[in-house]
């Protein structure tokens, strides 16, 4: 039987899933098509009634949750592929426990109750506006600790990366 054998552990989840199913608080929103995020699992503002992206030079305070992962999975981009422009809804993580990828940091060696920053200026291809992070940026403004988020634990490795997935607990 072919199949993958995990001989330390298995890949700790996708980025944007919910990894805890009972402790949780969701949110129903409605998102801007003009305004997408690129990745579920990153941090998002109120923008009027919409839920959108983080933009250059927010501050920490502008956090209003999390974008979950839906599944069945319609990725905002298939959505805009197939021509649907509004009624796009979500569901933002407002207390809960969720799968993020970090984009600083190693996660395999994160330890629970590490400090979780998010990056709100200064952002890169491979660190985007709303990504998070295990370490700050070297300008700590770009990537201000989000304080009512903490690392659960050590997380996995991205292949080829060094970067990985690690679990965080939101607004507990």
């Amino acid at each position: 039987m072919a199949g993958t054998s995990y001989l330390n552990r298995m890949p700790l989840g996708i980025a944007g899933s919910i990894t805890r199913l009972r402790d949780l608080t969701t949110e129903p929103v409605m998102l801007d098509t003009t305004q997408k995020f690129d990745k579920y699992g990153y941090a998002g503002k109120y923008d009027g009634d919409k839920f959108v992206p983080l933009e250059d030079g927010d501050s920490v305070d502008k956090v209003a949750g999390i974008l979950v992962r839906p599944y069945p999975t319609q990725s905002p981009s298939d959505v805009a592929y197939i021509g649907v422009e509004s009624g796009f809804t979500g569901d933002a993580l407002k207390r809960g426990y969720i799968c993020v990828t970090v984009t600083a940091g190693d996660a395999t060696s994160a330890k629970k109750g590490d400090p979780v920053y998010v990056r709100v200026a200064g952002a890169t291809d491979a660190s985007p506006l709303g990504s998070f992070l295990l370490v700050p940026d070297s300008t700590a403004e770009n990537t201000p600790q989000l304080t009512i988020a903490q690392v659960m634990g050590p997380g996995d490795a991205a292949a080829g990366t060094g970067k990985g997935h690690v679990e965080i607990a939101y607004n507990i």
